[in-house]
């Protein structure tokens, strides 16, 4: 008697892992979440200046392995670029802890437009700053690495 008893709860315990199993391996994927790497991060802000209305644009795209795409833009109300002799900076900034700034070297493709890429010392929150002709804009996105 006492045998079947045993059997009983070796095979309850082998369905458990069974099910464990399979509920662990078909279960739906989680749904990506904001700090997904790759995920695009843009601002824009409205600036007056002495020459007119103007639009200063950033835009940030963090990759897996901490390094980071940086595009500046510039624009006059029309979508025309914006002329300046003067290229724009741009800092990255640790935002959950006391750390250097890091700089973002920008190279101009085009009129009113730049590029440029930098590599994150770790993951976490950060702060792209950008200052041009006066004006200045922040934007924030998670750094994460696989």
């Amino acid at each position: 008697m006492t045998a079947r008893w045993v059997a009983m709860a070796i095979l309850l315990v082998m369905l458990g892992i069974v099910g464990i199993f399979l509920w662990a391996v078909l279960r739906p994927p989680a749904p990506p979440s904001e700090a997904a790497p790759g995920r695009p991060v843009t601002a824009e802000k409205q600036v007056a200046g002495p020459g007119g209305m103007w639009t200063l644009g950033a835009h940030v795209v963090p990759h897996a392995d901490r390094s980071v795409a940086v595009t500046v833009l510039a624009r006059d109300p029309e979508g025309r670029p914006l002329a300046s002799t003067a290229p724009p900076t741009a800092v990255l900034r640790m935002l959950d802890m006391a750390m250097e700034d890091e700089g973002v070297i920008l190279v101009q493709e085009a009129p009113g437009a730049w590029r440029g890429s930098a590599r994150l010392s770790m993951a976490g929150r950060w702060s792209l700053l950008v200052e041009f002709n006066g004006a200045s804009l922040s934007l924030s996105f998670q750094a994460v690495s696989l």
